[in-house]
């Protein structure tokens, strides 16, 4: 419906003051404790709920946001976003009682996702934790499908890569969910950038380079996942100190991120994008070596090349003794 769409663009288009609105509507006991990124990432999710007909996308984020809030605060967090977004229908062309209908069921949805008479339990951190990465990842495919896949690809890239360093496993798994959400940033990132078909220009490229520190504080906001926020942060630092967001270099950027650095980089290049078919393997490891010390970690960078040509020297060893 041509009303809906208008109206889940403005949200999502003008998610910043309507932030704030929902901000400035909340109850006392709720003031003071959401983080803007978290209200705006939630106002999104509820133009994608718009857009889709549907409130799976305020769910998933109900999820993810659950691990840092207090159920009341959480539930009222929805309802005041709601309740803004209400006010802005009443000036697109849409039927507002359809509206109305709409944000009642999705407030219902949360509310019933969270049962509050359920029996208290002690939590497992591990699948506290997951269970806030999916609800993160939901809410970002949400928002871009293409951007969720190459996180969930990045995530088992760097798992392989952490094994063939022989890290333990206590390591691999931090990299590894690090890298699944390396991307979650860009669930801030203006749609006219993050979907734009062709290379964006300086002021784009600025403004798409700020996802690392969206993502970092977006993290750092969820209790649960808040450790993975300095690896994202880093994860587009340059071994040379030429990367962003602080110009790290060497050692004073994470191990984690470095190590999400090649995994990131190797599957963007092996990726059709928009702007660019993908490149083969071949190509990328010769990147990979080019950039060697400079753009990347050298030894993570050795071991990325020695994973991906084990296969390869295999099979010739198999057909030098056949």
């Amino acid at each position: 419906m041509e009303g809906r769409s208008a109206l889940a663009r403005r949200l999502v288009e003008t998610r910043a003051v309507v932030a704030d609105a929902v901000l400035d509507r909340l109850a006392p006991r709720s003031a003071g404790q959401a983080s803007l990124l978290i209200v705006r990432s939630l106002v999104s999710a509820l133009g994608s709920a718009l857009e889709a007909a549907s409130p799976d996308a305020v769910v998933a984020w109900a999820r993810m946001a659950r691990g840092a809030y207090a159920l009341p605060v959480l539930l009222d967090l929805v309802s005041s976003s709601c309740d803004v977004i209400a006010e802005a229908g009443d000036s697109v062309e849409y039927d507002f009682s359809a509206l109305l209908v709409f944000l009642e069921i999705v407030k219902a949805n949360v509310a019933e996702a969270f049962p509050q008479t359920a029996a208290p339990r002690l939590p497992d951190p591990q699948r506290a934790a997951s269970s806030v990465i999916e609800g993160v990842l939901a809410m970002l495919k949400a928002r871009d499908e293409a951007t969720c896949a190459h996180s969930y690809a990045t995530g088992a890239w760097c798992r392989r890569l952490s094994e063939q360093m022989k890290l333990s496993p206590a390591t691999t798994d931090v990299i590894f969910k690090a890298g699944v959400l390396h991307d979650i940033g860009k669930i801030a990132t203006p749609d006219a950038i993050l979907f734009k078909p062709g290379p964006l220009n300086e002021a784009e490229w600025v403004e798409m380079q700020k996802h690392a520190e969206y993502g970092a504080e977006i993290l750092a906001a969820l209790p649960t996942l808040a450790a993975y926020a300095p690896i994202v942060r880093a994860h587009h630092e340059r071994w040379d100190g030429q990367g962003y967001p602080y110009g790290l270099s060497g050692e004073q950027i994470p191990f984690e991120a470095r190590v999400v650095a090649v995994a990131d980089a190797f599957h963007a290049m092996i990726s059709a994008r928009p702007y660019r078919p993908a490149i083969g393997q071949r190509e990328a490891m010769e990147i990979l070596r080019a950039g060697r010390g400079t753009q990347w970690d050298a030894s993570v960078v050795d071991a990325m090349i020695a994973m991906l040509e084990a296969p390869r020297k295999h099979g010739r060893q198999e057909v030098a003794h056949g």
